[in-house]
């Protein structure tokens, strides 16, 4: 019989590595003793093979506890489950920061415009909460209480959605090629937050002329040729400063932009004013013409990382606080939809890859077609004895 005791008094005869004992209740429960330490173990057969799987050391786990635990280990057996063999893959599933740093940031870094943004994701947002893990043991609650963590730290549905795209690529990569431990991304049901649409930016042109003086005033000299292309194109603020003169092409009025947001090139197509930007550019004496950026930092030669500083002393002085850069390519879009361009058309001069991220324009083409529904008037209306000033009288009884 098993005692307490009995089992701290056994020690391991000097001409032995060790000492096993079988529980006489619990059949397969093993006791070792070796110099290093006392465990629990427990034998069982699976598919004609013998395994051995470790319960914990004693007297941490008693013996009444190993009892239980080696009991609910051999039903598992009876269910024809190899518990050893779960442990297994286990522990063979990569952590979340291994996979994200050997595997995921190779494959964006030759997938995606801008991976260091998915790195900068990673490492202030899933690493401090997961990057420990392994990837088969986060669960659906774990990432339901982050989330909420998240909304309640202030972040808006919006930015959370980018990091759970993010944690759901992960798992998609890791399905692809076939990861050893790691369970399936439909698993974890990772579903993004419900975004409601702001309205878009639509600038007067008392606006943009507001905007036109406070950049001729600006110390940063780039940065009026840096607005203008963006309100001329409606390209994102990062193509337009990764932008190269070798991508201009003057007799087609095309600009190649080689990695998109896709992960794909796209074309801008490049109206006369965006053409006469660029020459304005080309001609101004503190253009250096033999660097390959069309929109270098000076100080630098290289693409600007921030212009947060110089932009903010222009939108304050220009009456317009909240303007923030990436406005002008919604300002850009609103306009065309305002002037009767189709949305298909929009959502090509954008490089949208859906139609959807286009629809948030879709109110100012409404407005639009009351605009044109008004054209009849002046045809039939008119024909039919029927003019907006016309007042319907209505006679009572």
């Amino acid at each position: 019989m098993w005692t307490t005791a009995k089992l701290q008094s056994i020690q391991v005869p000097e001409d032995k590595t060790k000492v096993t004992m079988t529980d006489p209740e619990t059949r397969g429960l093993v006791y070792e003793v070796r110099p290093a330490g006392r465990s629990f173990y427990l034998r069982y057969t699976f598919e004609g093979r013998q395994r051995t799987i470790p319960l914990g050391p004693f007297p941490t786990l008693s013996i009444k506890d190993a009892r239980k635990k080696a009991e609910e280990l051999k039903r598992k057996v009876l269910m024809g489950s190899d518990p050893l063999g779960e442990k297994h893959q286990k522990t063979h599933s990569p952590t979340v920061r291994e996979f994200f740093n050997t595997v995921y940031l190779p494959y964006s870094k030759n997938q995606h415009r801008d991976p260091f943004g998915n790195q900068s994701l990673f490492m202030r947002h899933l690493e401090p909460r997961f990057g420990s893990k392994r990837m088969n043991e986060i669960s659906k609650l774990m990432i339901r209480t982050w989330i909420n963590d998240l909304l309640a730290k202030g972040y808006s549905a919006s930015f959370i959605n980018r990091i759970l795209v993010l944690m759901g690529n992960l798992y998609t990569i890791a399905n692809d090629l076939d990861v050893e431990g790691v369970p399936l991304r439909s698993e974890l049901r990772i579903k993004l937050l419900r975004v409601v649409q702001k309205h878009t930016t639509h600038l007067s042109s008392e606006e943009v002329q507001r905007l036109a003086l406070a950049l001729e005033e600006s110390g940063n000299l780039r940065l009026k040729y840096i607005v203008s292309f963006l309100l001329m194109t409606g390209a994102r603020r990062s193509e337009a400063l990764n932008a190269k003169w070798e991508h201009i092409n003057y007799s087609s009025k095309t600009w190649l932009v080689p990695l998109a947001k896709s992960g794909q090139p796209r074309h801008v197509y490049l109206s006369d004013a965006a053409i006469t930007v660029l020459e304005r550019l080309r001609a101004e004496v503190f253009t250096d013409h033999n660097n390959p950026y069309i929109f270098p930092n000076p100080s630098t030669g290289r693409p600007y990382k921030c212009l947060h500083a110089a932009w903010k002393l222009v939108r304050t002085a220009a009456g317009l606080p909240d303007l923030r850069l990436h406005d002008l390519r919604h300002s850009y879009a609103s306009t065309l939809v305002n002037n009767g361009v189709s949305l298909y058309d929009v959502q090509k001069l954008l490089g949208h890859n859906s139609i959807k991220t286009t629809q948030r324009y879709a109110h100012l083409s409404s407005e639009h077609l009351f605009k044109s529904v008004a054209v009849a008037d002046g045809t039939y209306g008119k024909a039919l004895g029927i003019t907006p000033s016309d007042q319907m009288v209505v006679i009572d009884g």
